[in-house]
């Protein structure tokens, strides 16, 4: 444990064994400082995640004390299918895992047959222990791309280790993995709205009842949040901590808290889907850095920032959370592509990473700039101001229909996404348009823009 976990873990313990009642007050940043021989800095920080737990709450003025009501997620038992599927793959386990050294029951000839197809600069980025470079791969992902998305995430103040990363092919895999482990048909869920629409396509066939909670200009509606939880129990809440997909919106700190706070005492997951967390300059609090995956499963992906057709992602999450999803995972796909994972390592250590990071950044926030100066010139408005991702989302003004205005955008041969796909409640959304402003700044779509809404 760090120094803050240590602080928050102790604090924690005292409020379960009822040493701290609810409404006492904590002690003094100053005294508890004294007290576990931290700096006053390790104290705010362990502090502000008990407030975002909804451990604490904070009085202006007054210090921190203990909440009223707490209480702790819901603890389910392994669905019996899900046990009984696990069971059955006991011989794709032994597979993966290679811990024999004569493998007759193998599915698969000799990794010595097949190493001549693959750089041998490749497989030198591996730190796999496997000698079968052929082999399908451990069930959690390849241990070297598993290591380094655990150091980003260190470097972020996250404590995160390789043991919690499962990687799958992109964020929506990991997406459908969560949906499928977790929830059953008729289960609620709430969701951003405007939101990602794949994950709705999923939950619609996983026949998962979702509804939305207002995305604002810092995330979602607070109050609107509140209410939803109390009035529907959800099992999850899907959201977007950064450059959020449609809007571009990002959560600010007392947003953030008040999501973990609200879900945290209902026992609701949160399942934080980050498809930008690389991308530097982006201004904004993760979940993942106030709660460390006590309640919040992170869902990452290469696909946005390196390409599409690498169809590489991970799942991060508490230890056990991460263990079932590898189970499903090697039930559904066996495992993810090494290869692709393999790529991206050497991608990654050779520096060229983030050196296209920097670059797609600047490029963005330019195109972002640019974008939001036309639209003001234009009298148009948009959810949150274009600076930062790829995204923002242009309200339109009223009379006017998303999927008419698309309709006519394509007769002039021009693609544009409407707001409605991006509606939990198609039928009383606010019309608009999602944005990438990689994309936005030709003068066709420009002039379409002030012929058509101007």
């Amino acid at each position: 444990m760090t120094k803050t976990e240590r602080v928050v873990e102790n604090l924690r313990q005292q409020i379960a064994k009822g040493a701290l009642c609810p409404g006492a007050r904590v002690p003094s940043i100053r005294r508890a400082a004294e007290d576990h021989g931290v700096s006053y800095n390790t104290v705010v920080e362990a502090y502000e995640r008990l407030v975002a737990m909804g451990y604490l709450r904070a009085r202006r003025g007054a210090g921190f004390f203990v909440a009223e009501a707490i209480r702790p997620p819901r603890q389910e038992k392994t669905p019996r299918h899900v046990v009984e599927a696990v069971d059955h793959i006991s011989l794709l386990r032994a597979q993966l895992d290679q811990n024999y050294d004569v493998r007759v029951g193998d599915g698969r000839p000799p990794g010595s047959w097949m190493t001549s197809t693959v750089p041998r600069r490749i497989l030198a980025a591996s730190s796999d222990t496997i000698a079968d470079s052929s082999g399908y791969g451990v069930p959690k992902g390849n241990s070297s791309i598993r290591e380094l998305i655990a150091a980003r995430h260190q470097s972020q103040n996250i404590d995160l280790s390789p043991k919690q990363i499962v990687t799958t092919f992109g964020g929506n895999h990991a997406l459908d993995l969560i949906v499928r482990r977790y929830l059953r048909p008729g289960d609620c869920v709430l969701v951003d709205d405007p939101g990602y629409y794949p994950l709705f396509a999923k939950l619609r066939l996983a026949q998962v009842r979702f509804v939305g909670v207002r995305r604002g200009p810092v995330g979602p509606d607070l109050d609107d949040l509140a209410e939803k939880v109390a009035r529907e129990a959800p099992k999850m809440f899907f959201t977007q901590s950064l450059a959020q997909n449609p809007t571009g919106s990002s959560l600010d700190l007392p947003t953030a808290h008040g999501i973990l706070r609200i879900t945290e005492q209902a026992g609701c997951f949160v399942v934080d889907d980050d498809p930008f967390i690389d991308l530097p300059g982006i201004e904004g609090v993760r979940l993942a850095a106030l709660d460390q995956f006590r309640n919040v499963i992170f869902v990452g992906t290469f696909s946005k920032m390196l390409s599409a057709s690498f169809r590489s992602g991970y799942i991060a999450a508490a230890p056990d959370i991460a263990t079932e999803l590898a189970e499903l995972k090697m039930i559904t796909s066996v495992n993810s592509s090494r290869f692709s994972e393999l790529m991206i390592v050497d991608i990654i250590r050779s520096r060229r990473y983030q050196k296209h990071l920097n670059r797609i950044a600047r490029l963005t926030h330019d195109a972002g700039v640019s974008l939001a100066q036309t639209l003001r010139e234009l009298g148009l408005h948009t959810h949150t101001i274009p600076a930062q991702g790829y995204y923002t989302y242009l309200l339109l003004p009223d009379g006017k229909d998303d999927v008419e205005l698309a309709h006519r955008a394509a007769a002039e041969g021009i693609f544009l996404a409407p707001g409605t796909f991006f509606a939990a409640d198609p039928a009383a959304h606010r019309h608009g348009i999602r944005i990438n402003v990689a994309r936005a700044n030709d003068p066709r779509f420009t002039r379409f823009l002030r012929n058509t809404l101007c």
